[in-house]
């Protein structure tokens, strides 16, 4: 390799920021920073600004190396835009993939003191159902269900009487979103990513 073309730290190094910010939106969603109202309003848009401003440039780098004929350069200048393109043209469900990451992230992390909570839960007969809130804004939160019966997902007509009174205060009475843990794991079984309205 000639001095000319440098590292593969340099030469690659968009296709490392193509990978390293979706990372680190997760990393930090993973942490309590991530539902900081700060952060939410403030970090996430500098951070995408930041990456869109990599991206403008890495753009242009991608014409530079076309108009010389390096080929190779610029095709790897070009997957910072791409991938900008491609998060930008599902925006939202970027940043949901984001923020589901980073959930699971956390949930990895308590998983223990979750499980200990759940075992301390009296057993009456009763499917247990348990709400688990990270946090959030004043109007809206995450966090994670955990529902032996499965009902959380079902329409509303369809939950039982039963599943609405144990529900009964707690987060799922102000509305919700809930979907299943991507994967299909024996520790992950009856538990559920959710956003609370409240």
């Amino acid at each position: 390799m000639d001095a000319a073309q440098g590292s593969p730290v340099k030469t690659l190094w968009p296709v490392w920021v193509s990978i390293a910010l979706p990372l680190l939106l997760v990393a930090l969603n993973s942490t309590p920073i991530g539902l900081d109202f700060t952060f939410v309003i403030l970090g996430i848009p500098a951070l995408l600004g930041v990456w869109a401003c990599l991206g403008i440039w890495t753009l242009v780098l991608t014409v530079r190396h076309l108009l010389s004929r390096e080929w190779s350069r610029a095709v790897v200048s070009a997957v910072l835009p791409l991938v900008i393109l491609g998060a930008g043209l599902r925006f939202w469900q970027f940043i949901h993939l984001c923020n589901d990451g980073g959930d699971v992230g956390y949930f990895l992390a308590e998983r223990s003191s979750y499980l200990d909570k759940i075992r301390t839960m009296p057993p009456n007969g009763e499917p247990r159902l348990l709400v688990f809130n990270r946090g959030g804004m004043l109007w809206a939160s995450r966090g994670y269900v955990y529902d032996e019966s499965d009902e959380v997902m079902r329409e509303e007509p369809l939950r039982s009487t039963k599943w609405r009174a144990r529900a009964d205060n707690t987060e799922l009475t102000c509305g919700y979103y809930a979907q299943p843990f991507p994967g299909h794991f024996s520790f992950t079984q009856h538990w559920y990513l959710a956003s609370f309205n409240c």
